[in-house]
């Protein structure tokens, strides 16, 4: 496809090379000179200086041939304005509009109205609220990522010396799991990242994603050796847009919050927002501060707040003082590795999961959902097989999936399976696809009719 994309932050020039790299041939727009300079020699994409909320700016980048247009800069006004040029004056048929205020939904509605293509909005911070949410549910894991409306969750786990999985086959979970779906589909060990393929043995050490059918969530945490923590209360750092409506999520869920907030106003407003949430001003890197609001007493602390180094630093001194989970955000690629090596258990990125939500609507099709796993170097792709397509022209064997990729789950309706090689999947099935970066572009030759 032809697809132009505005605004080259993170998550604009990360599409770009991803997207790129897939064989599409992309036209990136950014109005900061000396960021146009730099990416025209990192890249071997169109890079045009300009307002890509202008239809000057929009035709030199070549809008009227577009197939989709993306637009990802951190101003929603803007991003509603090239939206609604690529729809109404250069008939853009895919359009994706990144959105950080909800107040700019009944703006995005009336504009959805006189589109007649395909016209989303994604929400990174909605995204990391849902994300969140899921660690808090799943003890111990680093990352969750929930599929099937919910039925199936992909986990990931550090493995210890204490879990049952030390020394298994990946091929032999079977012997553990005959009725319930469970595989272990992607494993990161030193550094380099493995689709299994069923001769993988689990070592103390590896960072191990299960996919959970979630009724049986309980019993993989058992063999993992995730340690009992009876404690539920939850401590979020930052009471910006996440850390307000993470909060809400939890009282709804009668989860008792404590919410620090630096700002007097973001505090005083959240103090007015919130029912049964303890909401105090403070820094969230005040050890006295944290040992005032017996922090030992937390089941999970998230850092949100807006300086991402602040966030790390905080989420180390809470687990250092006895908080039984970090969970911080950040959105620095470097940083990534740093789960699991310095004391931090999670890290939300709101960039990687923007850019699994785009992708969702560029891919099309019969693609439900997309999600990158911590580096951005796996993809779990969820789609819906189609009659005639080459998914369904045979058992997964004789279809010869490429090498790095993997059926992880079929659900065929309401009925979830690890599929092996001699299931085939029919027409209207879900599949869960676990692949490679590289290797995600191939599966629209599977999928298509």
């Amino acid at each position: 496809m032809n697809v132009v994309i505005v605004g080259a932050g993170l998550v604009g020039t990360t599409l770009a090379e991803k997207l790129s790299r897939d064989g599409h041939d992309v036209s990136l727009v950014e109005a900061d000179a000396s960021k146009v300079r730099e990416l025209s020699r990192e890249f071997d994409i169109q890079v045009i200086e300009g307002n890509g909320a202008t239809a000057d700016v929009l035709r030199r980048a070549r809008i009227d041939k577009a197939d989709a247009m993306i637009a990802t800069t951190n101003s929603d006004e803007a991003n509603m304005i090239a939206a609604l040029l690529a729809s109404s004056r250069f008939g853009v048929s895919r359009i994706v509009v990144r959105l950080h205020d909800a107040g700019h939904d009944e703006a995005f509605s009336l504009l959805c109205q006189n589109h007649t293509g395909e016209l989303v909005s994604v929400r990174p911070e909605e995204a990391a609220v849902d994300r969140i949410a899921s660690l808090l549910e799943v003890h111990g894991a680093v990352d969750v990522v929930s599929f099937m409306e919910g039925q199936l969750l992909v986990a990931g786990f550090r493995i210890t010396e204490s879990s049952d999985f030390v020394g298994l086959r990946v091929s032999d979970m079977n012997l553990l799991f005959a009725v319930t779906p469970t595989l272990a589909v992607a494993i990161e060990r030193n550094n380099e990242w493995i689709i299994p393929d069923g001769q993988e043995e689990i070592a103390i050490g590896d960072l191990v994603y299960f996919a959970i059918a979630r009724d049986h969530l309980a019993d993989v945490l058992t063999l993992v050796g995730v340690p009992a923590d009876k404690r539920s209360d939850v401590m979020i750092a930052g009471a910006g847009r996440i850390g307000l409506k993470l909060a809400r999520r939890l009282e709804a869920l009668d989860v008792k919050v404590v919410l620090i907030e630096e700002d007097e106003m973001l505090a005083r407003e959240a103090s007015e927002a919130l029912t049964d949430t303890t909401v105090i001003r403070g820094l969230s890197t005040d050890q006295s501060l944290l040992e005032e609001v017996e922090i030992e007493r937390v089941a999970s602390f998230v850092a949100v707040t807006h300086d991402h180094e602040t966030n790390l630093v905080a989420g180390l001194l809470a687990k250092r003082l006895g908080a039984g989970r970090a969970i911080v955000l950040v959105d620095n690629p470097a940083l990534v590795d740093l789960v699991g090596e310095i004391g931090i258990d999670a890290i939300i990125s709101p960039r990687v999961l923007a850019i699994g939500l785009t992708l969702e609507t560029i891919r099309g099709g019969r693609v439900r959902s997309v999600a990158q796993l911590l580096e951005d170097r796996i993809e779990i792709v969820e789609a819906e097989a189609v009659k005639g397509s080459q998914l369904t022209s045979g058992t997964l064997a004789d279809v010869k999936l490429p090498r790095g990729v993997l059926v992880a789950a079929l659900r065929r309706g309401e009925k979830l399976l690890v599929p092996r090689g001699s299931d085939r999947a029919e027409s209207g099935d879900r599949v869960l696809f676990i692949t490679t970066t590289e290797n995600a572009p191939k599966l629209a030759d599977f999928l298509s009719e």
